[in-house]
């Protein structure tokens, strides 16, 4: 899938526009804090109905209106379009449309468009606590399988259900032993799901990281994710069992705090360069190398499961990487998919006397939230 075509209505800083893309390479080139990056959001919003940067759909709006319109218009390789518009009014919430019919659910969305984002945010990924590690997993596994995200949320209910019962117990209330037990069954069973799936993904990703971390680096070390779940992986029988032995052993010091303390809630993953941890020991410039690593083989690993190339947002892609490297980020990703990559007026100086822009890609001028098609010279 690709986006043709995008219309923006009273979003962020955006001035109302319709914007047509190539299939290929789509750049935007403005000074800092022009809107490129408010762009790139309203990509992402639309395929996966969520922001990478707020949980907030009001604060998606100008701060003098209270709501906001995207529409985007999609194409596939075999040519069948497809429609979505997402509407938010204070008044009425947000509302997605698919070809015209509203999603109850807008989880529905996920995976109708597969897409991936590469921006400052995420260095905490690599840099940042095991809840950014556990979110990247997430995102991609909702987008390669239904099943997963349903898992998910269910999984988060029950959690959140659990919890209660322990506050209750804290309390001194001895009457929630019974619903426990049933809270935990359901734990286990949708947990169980949920950790292998993850220890899949990362069977997955792992060959994809060692090979593009060494074509982009100039090291010949390795990079590699390691998943430490609470439960041992080696088989969906012996996850349950496994979870279920350490929710009884736990269960003590979780009736003391009030709140569940083994699951995949608590998952970490540990990325190593080599033998050593990145996110302890790792400098500036190997956790970006990871990073980008990373995300391309988010993309990779997304084709294989979805059978369809995701869209790419390279938000700021030229920052800490001279061309060259940025050349060389761009040739890990496969050559059909559709990449929307940000730059300064600097960045696209650069470029053009570089001749690294061809007259088959398009070219936009972000200024004051006005965006313009350049015409390549």
């Amino acid at each position: 899938m690709y986006l043709n075509r995008l219309r923006v209505q009273e979003f962020r800083n955006i001035l109302p526009t319709t914007l047509e893309f190539s299939p290929h390479r789509n750049y935007l080139f403005g000074d800092n804090a022009q809107g490129k990056t408010n762009l790139i959001e309203a990509i992402y919003l639309l395929c996966l109905a969520k922001s990478y940067r707020t949980n907030e759909d009001g604060a998606l709006a100008p701060f003098d209106k209270s709501g906001f319109l995207i529409e985007g218009d999609f194409s596939s390789a075999e040519n069948i379009q497809r429609h979505v518009g997402i509407m938010y009014d204070e008044a009425g919430g947000k509302q997605i449309k698919v070809d015209g019919k509203k999603l109850q659910q807008y989880s529905k969305l996920v995976g109708l468009f597969p897409i991936i984002i590469l921006s400052a945010n995420d260095h905490e990924i690599t840099a940042g606590p095991p809840a950014m590690r556990r979110r990247f997993f997430n995102v991609l596994l909702s987008q390669s399988s239904s099943r997963y995200l349903d898992d998910l949320k269910h999984y988060e209910k029950v959690l959140k259900q659990r919890n209660k019962m322990l506050a209750v117990s804290v309390s001194g209330d001895k009457s929630t032993q019974a619903q426990m037990e049933i809270w935990d069954a359901q734990l286990v069973e949708v947990g169980a799901r949920i950790i292998a799936a993850r220890a899949a993904i990362v069977n997955d990703i792992n060959p994809f990281l060692s090979e593009f971390y060494r074509r982009i680096s100039s090291e010949k070390w390795t990079l590699r994710v390691s998943y430490r779940p609470n439960a041992a992986i080696d088989g969906i029988e012996d996850i349950k069992e496994g979870f279920f032995r350490l929710l009884k052993r736990s269960a003590s010091r979780e009736r003391m705090q009030g709140k569940t303390l083994v699951g995949p809630h608590r998952d970490e993953f540990i990325f190593y360069i080599s033998d050593y941890n990145l996110r302890r020991f790792g400098s500036r410039g190997e956790h970006k190398s990871a990073l980008v690593s990373l995300k391309a083989a988010e993309a990779h690993v997304l084709q294989q499961r979805r059978q369809t190339l995701p869209i790419l947002l390279l938000d700021d892609l030229y920052a800490e990487l001279d061309q060259e490297r940025s050349h060389n980020v761009l040739n890990l990703f496969d050559p059909g998919s559709q990449v929307f990559v940000t730059g300064t007026s600097l960045d696209y100086a650069g470029m053009k006397n570089s001749s690294g822009l061809a007259s088959d890609q398009t070219i936009f001028k972000v200024q004051a939230g006005g965006i313009s098609r350049v015409e390549y010279e």
